[in-house]
């Protein structure tokens, strides 16, 4: 907290944005789905179908107590429910000065936290060690962090190409993909991290003094992994790591969908009764959201 010029708890308003923890992930959406169910109450409102409000916990920890327990041992919650909208989707991307385009999210991939350990023996730092655990998990992590997995389109990822080509003439071809996309600006990152699967290394765990060789050595690895990529990944992740480095995970299927429907064309109206020169598209996540779970509700 000490970093941030505005409290992360405040929720002060500052040049017409509001300032705080969660304000874009995702309080900006609570809010707005509370004041859609608050509008519908005091005016008496009867939605043309039912609409089921479901508030959940640890989605950020990947759902184990909210989303995907309450698929798992209360699905007749959802009875009748042909469509589920969860987060991140809906926001404008200026592709030109006036080509506008709304993004709406069919595709996630799937996540994978994983922990790799490695045994080794235990001795005093002075001592010559050639089977020195942190050593071993060093290799290993610098072996898969800085390894690029191979490029993969999927279809979710093709039309959203198709449809930027169509509305800007840029083409995306696959012998330069990467410079390509570069040229979205400010959504490339975004769209780059749909293109391959990831394995990026984010926590480290071994020893407890500065003299002390430990017999063990472990290193946590956020992978995510495109939609009908998980065999090939846990070949790759094989051959990277060999057979002596420990695995263990937890890990969320990825998930996607066509772009079409009745929802689909609900959105796009919504989208250009308020902005009637707007596009929309599909897009893929390269995180994850609630709808992991309720994708399996079919």
């Amino acid at each position: 907290a000490s970093e941030w010029s505005v409290h992360p708890f405040s929720g002060a308003i500052r040049d017409g944005y509001v300032w705080g923890r969660g304000a874009v992930d995702m309080k900006d959406m609570l809010g707005m789905t509370l004041a859609l169910a608050r509008h519908y109450k005091r005016n008496g409102i009867v939605p043309p179908r039912e609409l089921i409000f479901a508030f959940l916990a640890d989605e950020e920890a990947g759902g184990q107590y909210g989303a995907q327990w309450l698929v798992a041992n209360r699905p007749e919650l959802f009875d009748g429910a042909t469509e589920a909208i969860s987060e991140v989707g809906g926001f404008s991307l200026t592709l030109t000065e006036d080509v506008r385009t709304y993004l709406i999210e069919t595709a996630e991939k799937g996540i994978r936290w994983m922990k790799l350990r490695v045994r080794g023996t235990a001795g005093h730092g002075s001592m010559i060690n050639h089977d020195n655990a942190v050593t071993k998990l060093a290799e290993a992590v610098a072996t898969l962090g800085n390894h690029q997995f191979p490029l993969v389109l999927t279809d979710t990822v093709r039309e959203f190409f198709a449809g930027i080509t169509d509305l800007t003439g840029l083409e995306f071809p696959e012998d330069d993909l990467d410079g390509a996309v570069a040229k979205l600006g400010n959504i490339a990152r975004v769209v780059g991290a749909t293109l391959r699967d990831t394995a990026t290394p984010t926590m480290l765990d071994a020893g407890y003094k500065a003299n002390v060789i430990p017999s063990v050595a472990e290193a946590t690895v956020d992978c995510r992994i495109l939609p009908g990529r998980m065999a090939a990944f846990n070949a790759e992740l094989d051959e990277l790591l060999g057979p002596d480095i420990e695995r263990e995970w937890l890990e969320l299927e990825p998930v996607e969908t066509t772009f079409d429907g009745p929802l689909v064309d609900a959105m796009t109206a919504a989208v250009r009764a308020e902005d009637p020169d707007a596009h929309t598209l599909p897009y893929m996540l390269s995180g994850g959201t609630d709808a992991k779970a309720f994708d399996k509700l079919g």
